[in-house]
């Protein structure tokens, strides 16, 4: 298993969220094992590290640093295992959505998913021009 970030969640969250569940594990983040905080106003901060500070509550005592994130990230709630995606411009919360099972979760994702799917296809339609055909009874 590799490295993810923890993510406080202070913004607001999709409607029938739970709202004690407000601690997200990521790896969109360049993943080290990092502790970060999304403000009520949806600004981005990093607040601590897994290695020096005990756990992301205790990482919330010290000051953050701004982070201007530009992108999506993946967020998996560590209790109720629920999946979203996040948009940041230039390190605000531009909007979050959750993620349907097997929906892709970003462009390389999805490339993906097109790529098997194609190659799929390809692999389906040799298979049906090169296998013999099966004999008839007498």
């Amino acid at each position: 298993m590799g490295m993810i970030d923890e993510i406080r969640w202070d913004a607001a969250l999709p409607e029938g969220h739970p709202p004690e569940d407000r601690i997200f594990q990521t790896n969109s983040l360049d993943p080290s094992w990092e502790h970060y905080l999304v403000t009520p106003e949806g600004r981005l901060f990093l607040v601590g590290n897994g290695w020096q500070d005990d756990d992301l509550e205790h990482a919330l005592n010290g000051a953050g640093a701004e982070v201007e994130f530009h992108g999506d990230i993946r967020l998996v709630s560590r209790r109720g295992q629920r999946e979203y995606l996040a948009r940041f411009t230039h390190g605000t919360l531009e909007w979050i959505k959750p993620l349907a099972d097997g929906e892709p979760y970003c462009a390389v994702a999805l490339a993906r998913l097109k790529l098997a799917k194609a190659r799929s296809t390809a692999s389906n339609e040799v298979a049906e021009t090169v296998l013999p055909e099966k004999p008839r009874p007498a």
